[in-house]
């Protein structure tokens, strides 16, 4: 019994060995980008954590009369300024995607493209094939037909009998 990958004409095989190739470099962009998010929100995270405790500290556990605005661990500058490093490292991240997605691009299309192309020709060559083959077929069979002489029931039937 043959496997499907054994029935493949060499054009399908060609195709889809390149949109394999695509996909899986596609896939591979993706899940390195997924990565780097999640490592840039990891780290803005535990940014946000250890400042959100250390503010927490200092409010429940320094007296107020000990308090003074400049010796407070989180003011609302450092908390902008973290925020804009963080979405730059976000805007980033997206740049650095699609710059790759748009380099496999220029990388696997063509080679998809070719292979689509030949899969179609090949595709159509067969189907030409089959049709002159069963055209040729049917032919044989009319002829055959002729050469049968038919009924007298058949020859001398009325057009249009209705029984």
């Amino acid at each position: 019994m043959n496997s499907f990958v054994e029935t493949l004409s060499p054009a399908a095989r060609n195709h889809a060995e390149a949109r394999i190739d695509y996909y899986a470099d596609l896939t591979q962009s993706v899940l390195r980008s997924l990565r780097q998010l999640a490592e840039v929100n990891v780290q803005f995270s535990r940014e946000v954590l250890d400042e959100s405790t250390a503010a927490l500290r200092y409010a429940l556990l320094t007296p107020p009369t000990e308090r003074a605005p400049d010796n407070a661990p989180q003011q609302a500058g450092a908390l902008l300024q973290k925020l804009q490093a963080y979405h730059q490292q976000l805007a980033q991240v997206a740049t650095d995607f699609q710059s790759e997605i748009t380099q496999l691009a220029q990388e696997h299309v063509p080679q998809a493209a070719r292979t689509a192309t030949e899969l179609a020709d090949a595709g159509r060559k067969v189907a030409g094939k089959h049709l002159i083959d069963e055209a040729s077929r049917f032919a044989s069979l009319a002829q055959q037909n002729q050469a049968f002489p038919q009924a007298a029931s058949v020859q001398s039937a009325p057009e249009g009998n209705k029984n």
